[in-house]
C-alpha cells in the first residue's frame, strides 16, 4: 500500500507501558491545526478545539490498561500489534520514549526509494513534537534489507536533534534481529524467532484483558468498516423515509430516537437491526445530534449546555433509558463500544457513511486508537471529501494531536 506520509501515519500509545530492558517511556499534544477547517463547524467542536491548553507535556492519567513492563525486544515486538490494532507488514514503526512510558507510536508503509528522506523527516518531526527523549525503531520487511535505508536515515535525523535511538530492530520472515547488537549469543546473524503466542502471553495478558485482539493486517481493520449484508436494506429504508417518525410529535420522535440510540450504545445488547440503524444514521445527518451523541460517548468532551435544548433533552432521555445507575465511564468499555459503532458503520452504504464513520473516528481518536481512527476517517472522506469534521480529525491525526483528557 502506498500513501503519503500524512495519511499513513497512525497513533498508538493506548496502553500505559513501561519500557525496562534499557529505559522507560509518556506523551504530549501536537500543534493546534489550521483554523480554516473550523469554519462552519458547530459551536461545540470549535470550543473543543480552541479550548485546548497550549501544546506541552501532559500526563495521560486515564489509561485502558495497567502498566506493562517490557524486558526485551522480543516483548516489545509482542506488544506492537496491540498498540496498532493489527499486525504490521512492510512497515516502519517508531515509538517515542519519554520518562517511563511509550508516547507516540507511528506506523507507515515502507516508502519508495525517492520518498525515504520525506518519510524520515515526517516521522522524526512527529516524534520531536511528542517530546521524545529517545526512540525505538522497528522495520517490518517482506524483502530482506528493504527497511534499512529508512532506518538509517531516520536514526540520523533523530540523533541530530538529540533524540537517542535505543534500539533498531528488523523483522523478516518470522525472525527479528537488532542492528545495534553484534553479540552472536544475543543476536545471531540469522536472527531470533518472533515470540510464540505462549511466550508472548504473559506480556500481552493485560491487553487481552481489556479486549485487545490485533487483526492480521491493516486491510482487515479497514474492511471491518465497509458495508455489510444489511446496508442495502438500510439504504432502502432511508430512501423511503421514516414515515412513522414523521407522523410523531416532537416529544414522541425524541423518545423514539432516544430508545434507538440507547439500544445502539448499550454493550451486550443484540446486534443492531436495520430499522434501528436507519433511525440512527438518519439522525446523525443533523450536526447537533451528532455532537450530542459524541458528548454522550465521550463524557466531559463537550459541555451539554452548548448544545440546543432539544438535543440536551435527547441526551438526558438516552441516559434515562440506558439506566440511571449504569456506569458510563467509557474507558473500561472502549473496545466493546467501538464494536457497537463498527456494527453501525457496517449498516451504512457510502451515501450515508460519513457521519457515522466520523463518529467512530472521534471516539477512537479520543481513546488513543489511531489506527482505527485513521481507517474510519479514510472511509468518511472517501464517501464525502467535504465532510468538515472528518477533514478536521484527519488534520489532527496528521499533526499527531492528542485530546486533552481530564
Amino acid at each position: 500500500m502506498t500513501e503519503t506520509y500524512s495519511r499513513a501515519m497512525e497513533l498508538g500509545g493506548r496502553m500505559g507501558i513501561t519500557r525496562h530492558w534499557d529505559n522507560h517511556v509518556q506523551g504530549r499534544t501536537g500543534e493546534t491545526p489550521s483554523h480554516e477547517l473550523t469554519k462552519g463547524l458547530s459551536h461545540p467542536w470549535r470550543a473543543l478545539l480552541h479550548a485546548r491548553t497550549p501544546p506541552g507535556l501532559i500526563e495521560r492519567k486515564t489509561m485502558t490498561s495497567p502498566p506493562v513492563t517490557l524486558r526485551s525486544p522480543a516483548e516489545l515486538l509482542a506488544v506492537i500489534p496491540h498498540l496498532l490494532g493489527f499486525e504490521p507488514q512492510q512497515s516502519i514503526v517508531v515509538l517515542a520514549l519519554r520518562g517511563s512510558k511509550i508516547g507516540l507510536t507511528q506506523r507507515m508503509d515502507l516508502p519508495d526509494t525517492e520518498r525515504v528522506d520525506e518519510v524520515a523527516r515526517a516521522l522524526a518531526g512527529h516524534a520531536l513534537k511528542d517530546g521524545a527523549e529517545a526512540a525505538l525503531i522497528v522495520g517490518y520487511e517482506d524483502a530482506p534489507g528493504e527497511s534499512l535505508r529508512l532506518i538509517e536515515t531516520l536514526s540520523a535525523r533523530l540523533q541530530q536533534r538529540d533524540v537517542s535511538v535505543r534500539d533498531r530492530i528488523v523483522v523478516h520472515d518470522g525472525r527479528w534481529r537488532s542492528l545495534d547488537c553484534d553479540r552472536p549469543s544475543c543476536c545471531p546473524p540469522e536472527g531470533n524467532p518472533l515470540p510464540s503466542p505462549a511466550q508472548a502471553a504473559p506480556v500481552v495478558a493485560e491487553f487481552i484483558g481489556v479486549g485487545s485482539a490485533p487483526l492480521p493486517d491493516r486491510q482487515t481493520l479497514a474492511a471491518q468498516l465497509e458495508p455489510g449484508p444489511t446496508a442495502d436494506a438500510v439504504a432502502e429504508l432511508l430512501r423511503r423515509g421514516q414515515d412513522a417518525m414523521s407522523t410523531m410529535t416532537d416529544t414522541e420522535a425524541r423518545h423514539r430516537l432516544a430508545d434507538v440510540w440507547a439500544r445502539v450504545l448499550t454493550i451486550g445488547e443484540a446486534p443492531i437491526t436495520a430499522t434501528e440503524a436507519a433511525v440512527a444514521l438518519e439522525s446523525l445527518t443533523d450536526v447537533s445530534t451528532r455532537d450530542g451523541i459524541t458528548s454522550l460517548l465521550i463524557p466531559n468532551s463537550l459541555g451539554l449546555d452548548v448544545l440546543p435544548e432539544g438535543i440536551q433533552s435527547l441526551i438526558r432521555r438516552i441516559h434515562t433509558v440506558r439506566g440511571a445507575h449504569e456506569d458510563h465511564d467509557a474507558d473500561p468499555k472502549a473496545g466493546a463500544m467501538k464494536a457497537r459503532l463498527i456494527d453501525l458503520c457496517q449498516h451504512a452504504t457510502d451515501e450515508h457513511a460519513a457521519p457515522v464513520t466520523t463518529l467512530l473516528a472521534t471516539y477512537s481518536w479520543w481513546h488513543g486508537d489511531g489506527a482505527l481512527a485513521r481507517v474510519a476517517i479514510d472511509r468518511a472522506l472517501r464517501c464525502d471529501p467535504t465532510y468538515r469534521l472528518a477533514r478536521l480529525l484527519c488534520l489532527m491525526l496528521d499533526e499527531g494531536i492528542r485530546p486533552e483528557r481530564p
